[in-house]
């Protein structure tokens, strides 16, 4: 995949692209940006387009034998980093260390990809800090980031920085043309690799069964891990912001479809409030990392939500 297979992320291509007609190859990149809107296919069709053997222009042929091995994950020069166990530790940046550290077997450039950067802890990030500062010779190394919060200033400051946006429905709709149901738009907030890599009718019934526990006010904590409290709070986040609308706009229908029924905003709600909350979870979801304890986050979650919402039981009880 290069460049003009990446659909909806034009000023980042253009950025991108630029570099590369100017002959102006950043050390240290930061792509930033939502999960699943096409950061680390960009990171690869870049690290394409610096091997390349065939193309002098601004993306790859993408039939090259370095092109090939790039896309197969077999070329030599071109390492992909991941998080183990939801971290980066400092044995990981001392692996890229030595790396980067040797000169390109077969390419052009040594290109090092980065994913969820974010995840460095504090020993990772400060011994990865020398290596952006001091980079070796024709060496290209990618951090692709959610949150830029968790990482420190330093070395933001010495990154070029790239920032991807959620891409349209019409964009999507390019992706996934297959996709039949209009509220799965919505659903994904225009993040398409939500579709393609998770069954997000499983996930839909998941986040309405864990509602269970808020009408039985069970104070034990529902997630697994890290990820999927982020992915619990997007769905939170969706029902907030459908409230929103439907409170503007005076929508007496229900227009979110990850609740059950006989959940249901209170009758004297203001919009002011579900501002509030929406703001809150985003700012937990940025800090989600930082190993916040589940139970404690959870009764606290819960009882914000028992603010907002009314089950049917409730509302029986009422009238």
């Amino acid at each position: 995949m290069g460049f003009n297979k990446i659909i909806s992320q034009e000023k980042a291509i253009k950025l991108l692209k630029g570099t590369l007609r100017t002959k102006k190859i950043p050390n240290a990149l930061l792509f930033l940006g939502d999960a699943y809107i096409g950061k680390t296919s960009t990171a690869i069709a870049y690290a394409k387009a610096l091997n390349c053997l065939n193309s002098e222009n601004e993306d790859s042929c993408d039939s090259c034998d370095s092109c090939k091995k790039i896309e197969q994950r077999l070329h030599p020069d071109i390492k992909i980093i991941a998080p183990e166990k939801d971290v980066i530790t400092v044995n990981t940046i001392r692996e890229v260390e030595e790396f980067v550290s040797l000169k390109p077997l077969e390419g052009k450039y040594k290109v090092v990809i980065i994913k969820e950067a974010h995840k460095m802890n504090n020993a990772a990030a400060n011994a990865f800090l020398k290596t952006v500062e001091e980079p070796p010779f024709m060496t290209t190394i990618i951090l692709i980031c959610e949150n830029i919060h968790n990482l420190p200033e330093p070395l933001i400051s010495r990154c070029f920085k790239v920032y991807f946006t959620p891409l349209s429905i019409d964009a999507i709709k390019k992706i996934i043309p297959d996709m039949q149901q209009e509220s799965f738009f919505r659903i994904i907030m225009g993040k398409p690799g939500l579709f393609m890599s998770r069954d997000i009718l499983k996930d839909i019934q998941w986040f309405s069964a864990t509602l269970k526990n808020i009408k039985e006010n069970n104070k034990k904590a529902i997630w697994k891990d890290n990820e999927e409290i982020k992915w619990w709070i997007d769905f939170l986040c969706i029902f907030l912001r459908d409230s929103l609308i439907k409170l503007i706009n005076k929508v007496s229908s229900d227009c979110c479809l990850i609740l059950p029924l006989d959940f249901k905003l209170k009758e004297n709600i203001s919009v002011q409030e579900i501002f509030n909350l929406y703001e809150e979870v985003q700012n937990i979801k940025r800090n989600i990392d930082l190993n916040l304890n589940k139970s404690i986050l959870w009764n606290y979650l819960v009882s914000c939500i028992n603010n907002l919402i009314t089950s049917s039981e409730n509302r029986k009880s009422s009238t």
